[in-house]
């Protein structure tokens, strides 16, 4: 019997960058998107980790765009001013968004991650993706956006994971209680122990330093794995 049978689990929440196709694929968009515009990036890069070490594991209220674009521009030039976000968010757009829509037509997913998704979709589980990077067209590239009941980004809400918020805002979208929620990640400090302190089961998926850690509820070395320890009815 697979796991979420077992535990009686009625979604799955899963990861995007890392979990459903390669970190390394997602470093190369990455270095691409920041070399030309290498101050901004790194301000920008040191913004979120401020902001994920501020928030750590506390359950926050989710941000207006309004409101997370301020806190960004604060951190970034100590400035919240109507023209420093207006500024923010043209250079976001235009460096970081805007390349993630061309860069990432293109993502292929890992092996037998869309028999994954349809075996847990056929099954009946409710299943959600949770990223802290703009989605944009990654689900559709991989030819996978029509399993999911619900899509979200963190950046949508203003908190990243590990924050307790953007996993809350899941459970509530799913409408299912986060007791029986399974969320999927390859992230040890983001994924695994976000859903700890939510009360989600975890899996941990394609870690290759999984021996160090100790939190997860079932661990998985690929999709193939997976389906054989999750989803084996």
């Amino acid at each position: 019997m697979g796991y979420v049978k077992e535990h009686n689990i009625k979604a799955i929440c899963f990861d995007i960058d890392g979990t459903f196709y390669p970190k390394w694929k997602m470093d190369i968009r990455l270095v691409l998107v920041s070399l030309f515009h290498l101050p901004f990036a790194i301000k920008y890069s040191k913004m979120r980790k401020q902001i994920r070490k501020e928030d750590g594991l506390k359950n926050l209220p989710p941000l207006s765009r309004r409101e997370s674009v301020a806190r960004c521009t604060s951190i970034i030039w100590g400035d919240s001013s109507l023209l420093s976000i207006d500024k923010f968010e043209r250079m976001e757009k235009r460096i970081f968004h805007d390349a993630y829509l061309r860069l990432y037509r293109n993502i292929r997913s890992a092996k037998n991650l869309k028999e994954a998704l349809f075996l847990a979709k056929s099954s009946g589980y409710k299943l959600a993706c949770l990223s802290d990077f703009p989605i944009g067209v990654k689900l559709e590239a991989m030819g996978i956006s029509e399993y999911f009941d619900v899509v979200i980004s963190s950046e949508d809400i203003g908190r990243f994971k590990p924050s307790l918020t953007p996993f809350k805002v899941a459970s509530e979208k799913l409408g299912v209680s986060s007791s029986k929620i399974l969320y999927v990640g390859d992230s040890y400090a983001k994924d695994i122990l976000g859903a700890k302190n939510a009360k989600m089961h975890s899996c941990l998926i394609l870690s290759k330093n999984k021996k160090e850690y100790t939190e997860y509820d079932i661990y998985a070395k690929n999709w193939k794995d997976f389906i054989l320890k999750v989803l084996d009815t």
